[in-house]
């Protein structure tokens, strides 16, 4: 009888330790990716650097259940509607590239009120108590201070250069113009910036503006820089058509596919942007830091280990310069200096 007892109690305990062991090990976290939209290279290279990111930590024994998944073209009303049902399935986390600033959060203090843990990469939320970390690409100082250096590299110290911005009230490209003008100040007092046009971030009106520059400063002018990718590859065009192409530098932010013939005919040597399949692969090693509580919002001396990208400091205060002066972001990891695209490297690249 005891014999049996015994038996009973060691197969009952057997099973429970059956149950409840591998259940809890195996049980998977939930993370899902938002971008602004899903129809554009840039995105799909973040996902796939999120996915890359996943299968290493499945690699590791972590099991995570991952979505991608956003609008199909940039639509702010779209974007929260789409935030709010995924809320609803109360995922470990969400990672959110956000339309609008301000327009977005109400739905990310809901998603983090309810415990989920909200990371925001590309592009950050107004409110940095609405989230727990911006993944941040680079920062408008880095980002600004990478363009003005491409310009003294191959045109030197004292150039003469111009810029072709998108659209007057563009926030991003005034904050970076702002940074080049710092950088320009700070290490480069010979180099002077002549004059700033706007081609509306349209291909046409980007290669005109293009063209007046050309032609207004021929023979003056040593650089152009376009803080824009669809500025920039008219702007080589402009000079090729000038018949400046290799006497004339011509820099800015773009994305290798928009770039590679240009860069490869050496009418462009340097496209600066940053490397978005890194950029998703971080905010996974973000997102899964915060889970499992290895990054805590708003400490300070914080770093997360990011698979082949190594250590990222997490930063609870970092300066910037901005279109409209100082600014001071709040819980963030950036990815890194800005990434240099060139003909050795761009064939690597499919954005």
């Amino acid at each position: 009888m005891r014999y049996r007892q015994a038996f009973a109690l060691t197969l009952t305990l057997a099973l429970l330790m059956g149950l409840a062991g591998p259940g809890q090990a195996q049980k998977a976290l939930k993370i899902f990716m938002i971008p602004k939209f899903t129809g554009a290279a840039y995105f799909a290279a973040t996902e796939k650097g999120a996915k890359d990111a996943v299968a290493e930590l499945k690699g590791r024994g972590v099991a995570i259940d991952f979505l991608y998944t956003g609008p199909s073209v940039a639509n702010t009303d779209e974007e929260i509607r789409m935030i709010d049902d995924l809320v609803a399935q109360k995922p470990d986390a969400i990672i959110i590239s956000a339309n609008d600033a301000e327009a977005l959060v109400p739905v990310a203090k809901k998603a983090k009120a309810a415990g989920i843990k909200v990371i925001t990469y590309d592009a950050d939320v107004a409110d940095p108590t609405a989230r727990h970390w911006f993944v941040n690409q680079g920062t408008f100082t880095l980002v600004g201070a990478a363009l003005v250096d491409v310009v003294a590299e191959q045109a030197g110290k004292n150039a003469r250069f111009a810029v072709v911005s998108a659209d007057p009230g563009a926030f991003n490209q005034n904050s970076w113009i702002a940074a080049m003008k710092d950088r320009v100040a700070k290490k480069y007092p010979a180099m002077k910036l002549v004059d700033i046009r706007y081609g509306l971030d349209k291909p046409a009106e980007s290669f005109s503006v293009a063209q007046d520059l050309i032609n207004k400063y021929r023979g003056q002018l040593d650089a152009i820089i376009a803080p824009t990718s669809v500025a920039l590859p008219k702007v080589a065009e402009a000079a090729e058509q000038a018949g400046l192409a290799g006497k004339i530098v011509v820099t800015g932010l773009s994305t290798p596919n928009d770039m590679r013939e240009f860069v490869k005919k050496g009418t462009v040597k340097t496209v600066v942007l940053w490397n978005p399949v890194d950029l998703g692969y971080l905010a996974i090693y973000v997102a899964h830091a915060t889970i499992t509580g290895a990054l805590k919002e708003g400490m300070a001396k914080q770093s997360v280990q990011a698979g082949r990208l190594g250590t990222r400091e997490a930063t609870a205060q970092l300066n910037d310069i901005t279109a409209k002066g100082p600014l001071t972001l709040r819980n963030v990891i950036l990815l890194g200096a800005p990434f240099r695209f060139t003909k050795e490297n761009i064939d690597r690249f499919n954005f």
